[in-house]
């Protein structure tokens, strides 16, 4: 089913107004292995946040995401998974993190080996945009609540 059918489902079976929109679609990688396994852990809801670079969002000039926001996560084939709902959204320098924030990524076992994988793949994606990644670079750091599923 695809996001919009998905969306429309919840609302009816929610019994929510036509017009309550939702803000997008969702994948938390860019290959079809990390989309799908990083939807695994946000359906057992270990995954309970998620983070991006600032300067993503500005060059795709997409709306960073705000509390509230609802959010219809797909899989690989762009197919729905679930709903999320942003419950916070922090904007902090890259070097600002800490692990009790970290963690609900439910991704990595320390703080270290979270900024390790994290600046690799910022790293990585900065080349992809022509920009470049440092410890002062400011992130998106969303937390979400599974709704529907």
């Amino acid at each position: 089913m695809d996001a919009n059918e998905y969306w429309i489902k919840y609302k009816k079976e929610n019994n929510l107004p036509d017009d309550f929109k939702y803000n997008g679609e969702r994948q938390y990688s860019y290959d079809a292995d990390s989309i799908n396994q990083l939807n695994a852990l946000v359906l057992s809801e270990k995954k309970k946040a998620a983070c991006s670079t600032l300067v993503s969002y500005e060059l795709d000039m997409i709306s960073v995401p705000k509390k509230n926001n609802y959010y219809v996560l797909t899989d690989s084939k762009e197919q729905a998974v679930c709903i999320i709902k942003d419950v916070n959204v922090s904007i902090m320098a890259f070097n600002q993190m800490y692990w009790e924030l970290a963690q609900k990524e439910g991704e990595d076992s320390s703080m270290e080996e979270w900024r390790e994988s994290h600046r690799e793949y910022f790293e990585d994606e900065a080349i992809e945009l022509g920009t470049e990644f440092n410890d002062s670079s400011l992130i998106v750091f969303e937390e979400f609540e599974v709704v529907y599923k």
